[in-house]
């Protein structure tokens, strides 16, 4: 299903930018020629990813400061720490709370006409 989420000039270089796709949470953001979406909640715990910094493709979680591909969803590193402040090895794995690496759900983002769309 095509569910439209705003106008491509909307979207700013290095934004995040979070839609109501028909009910669902989404992060969006322009990444060099296209635009990436993913599910607007972090896969180590759901807290949202809407504070979340983007740089290129990769998204970082606010919350524990994993990281993310948005376009592909791969996980590139899992809960390095809270808020900002990296941890310690032993730590991560106690933050991790024994939950093994996961990717995000990614959305394809189809331009129209200068309108976006996400495929749900």
């Amino acid at each position: 299903m095509r569910v439209p989420i705003g106008k491509a000039a909307d979207f700013v270089e290095g934004k995040l930018k979070t839609v109501n796709a028909n009910g669902l949470f989404v992060v969006v953001a322009r990444t060099g020629d296209g635009f990436c979406a993913a599910q607007g909640r972090c896969s180590h715990m759901p807290l949202p990813l809407n504070g979340g910094k983007v740089e290129g493709d990769v998204i970082t979680c606010p919350w524990h400061n994993s990281q993310y591909n948005l376009c592909t969803g791969e996980n590139l590193d899992w809960v390095v720490g809270v808020a900002g402040v990296k941890l310690p090895a032993w730590s991560r794995r106690l933050l991790a709370m024994g939950k093994k690496p996961q990717p995000l759900k990614t959305y394809t983002v189809i331009e129209d006409n200068g309108e976006l769309f996400v495929e749900l």
